[in-house]
């Protein structure tokens, strides 16, 4: 079995537990491969070599918070690869695991005896004013921005070729369930159960008092396409990382696209709270005591 491990080196507890695991793994026969950071900048070498490499692997695990996890993810792609994440941030929603029983989960995991979550993932495809296609994959949400406009921004908003609304505001986030606890709950969209395999749409304060988040089928096609007035320029995140900005000159974002992927991402469970207990405790600070 081969494994691949990420930790956020700047929490010196996650590194130390990522020693741990290696060191049980090694023993275990397995092959081990460490990433040497758990945060890339999109333009890093290794990020693309790991990326490239990773169908190799039977099993990625992420110490650190959700933002690790979520670099994990983006790694694995498409690949259907497993993922375990070790919670060792703030909220640890997409963990699976606890430093508390690290031997244990990781054990379950390489036995095959962990629960598996299989979550739905988000791709668009934005049409440039140039004819240039760009493809991306997203697991908690991708967001169409104002950026630094200094405007509101106006989109078009059609689900399977129906017009919705024409909203302005400061943008839109189209989440997935796993992504309704991001920042699609801040600009109040609503609790998700993990297991939705449909996508949301969430104004971003939205200039009008009607806007409301719309909760859509698996099957079914987003398309948002920004006005054409006020020049204005949106701006693309998925993941919370820059896409595109468009290119010099008068090339703007025509069109976005956007559905529920075919592929899912694997997360593996040991021992974790339920996700309803999660938001319990989280968000609305209930105590069992």
């Amino acid at each position: 079995m081969k494994v691949l491990l990420i930790a956020n080196k700047s929490k010196a507890t996650a590194w130390e537990a990522l020693e741990k695991v290696r060191g049980w793994l090694d023993g275990r026969g397995c092959q081990v491969q460490v990433a040497t950071r758990g945060i890339f900048t999109p333009e890093d070498p290794e990020l693309h070599e790991l990326c490239a490499s990773v169908s190799s692997c039977d099993l990625v695990c992420a110490f650190g918070g959700d933002g690790t996890i979520l670099q994990a993810a983006r790694i694995i792609g498409r690949s259907g690869v497993s993922l375990l994440g070790y919670n060792f941030g703030h909220l640890g929603f997409l963990a699976g695991a606890t430093e508390s029983r690290l031997i244990e989960a990781v054990q379950a995991a390489v036995d095959g005896t962990a629960t598996l979550d299989e979550r739905t993932m988000l791709e668009a495809e934005a049409v440039f004013t140039d004819g240039r296609v760009e493809h991306y994959l997203a697991f908690n949400e991708m967001v169409v921005s104002r950026g630094n406009f200094g405007r509101i921004i106006s989109l078009d908003i059609a689900v399977n070729d129906h017009l919705i609304d024409s909203i302005g505001g400061d943008g839109l986030i189209v989440s997935t369930a796993t992504g309704s606890t991001a920042y699609a709950l801040s600009a109040g969209g609503p609790f998700i159960s993990p297991s939705f395999a449909g996508l949301c749409i969430v104004p971003v304060s939205p200039h009008t008092l009607n806007a409301r988040s719309i909760v859509t089928a698996p099957e079914d096609t987003i398309m948002l396409v920004p006005a054409a007035t006020n020049r204005q320029r949106v701006v693309l995140f998925f993941d919370g990382e820059l896409a595109s900005v468009g290119t010099a000159g008068d090339v703007q974002v025509a069109r976005i696209l956007v559905r529920a992927a075919s592929e899912k991402l694997r997360l593996l469970r040991f021992g974790a709270s339920s996700f309803y207990d999660q938001i319990a405790h989280t968000f609305f600070r209930r105590s069992d005591a």
